[in-house]
């Protein structure tokens, strides 16, 4: 009687899961506008009273890359650590932006990595555009709309080059205050079809990925709203 007591006993209490534990599965930075790389570490450690084997990790995009320590180590005994360590290219990125990389273990469907860590990065913005895209809709007067450059930096940055791709836009650079703030006035040839354009802003930023910056410009059907549509 007392064994078939135990045995049922240990049918109600769960093993525990052959799982990773991590400090934290997010990690916020703030990085200087001089930066050119994010390198982030997450420790875990490994819980469980199983082994635990990653098959597979992989980064979110192609500017960033992921490893782990101590030497690629993929399978973990009940008891031993490890780092994932994902390092991440700026490039002309600014403001806050989310960084993830997924990670598989033995056991996790194919495609449904069971950890996801993300670092979260605050850029400082050297140059602010407001909006970055300018919208029309289809059938709409094609007047002009504008863009305002405001530069945050603590010394002056000058646009000293602006260039459209082709003729569906045409585009004028207005000078409110030298070194500190612009406005981009943009005109579509017109609004019969839809249209897509890309402005390219070339500065005088000191710093070579703050230097160069897009404004967006589409013609495009008018969106319908989620009481027209509906029945």
């Amino acid at each position: 009687m007392r064994s078939f007591f135990l045995a049922a006993l240990a049918l109600c209490v769960p093993l525990a899961a052959a799982e990773l534990k991590f400090e934290t599965k997010l990690r916020e930075l703030n990085v200087g506008a001089e930066d050119t790389k994010v390198v982030t570490e997450f420790p875990f450690k490994n819980e469980s009273s199983e082994e635990v084997e990653i098959v597979e990790y992989t980064a979110g995009c192609s500017c960033l890359t992921a490893s782990i320590s101590p030497n690629g180590k993929l399978k973990y005994a009940p008891g031993e650590s490890g780092i994932i360590r994902s390092e991440f290219e700026l490039s002309a990125l600014a403001g806050t932006v989310d960084k993830s990389v997924a990670i598989r273990l033995k056991g996790d469907p194919q495609d449904q990595p069971s950890l996801v860590l993300t670092t979260r990065i605050n850029i400082p913005v050297l140059v602010e555009m407001e909006p970055k895209t300018l919208f029309w809709n289809i059938g709409e007067e094609a007047k002009p709309k504008s863009v305002t450059l405001t530069m945050k930096h603590s010394e002056p940055i000058k646009v000293v080059k602006l260039s459209g791709a082709d003729g569906r836009f045409t585009q004028e650079l207005k000078t409110i205050e030298e070194g500190k703030k612009y406005e981009v006035v943009v005109t579509p040839a017109n609004t019969t079809n839809v249209a897509m354009g890309v402005i390219h802003i070339e500065t005088d930023c000191k710093l070579q990925r703050h230097r160069s910056h897009r404004i967006f410009m589409v013609v495009r059907k008018q969106l319908k709203s989620a009481a027209a549509a509906k029945p």
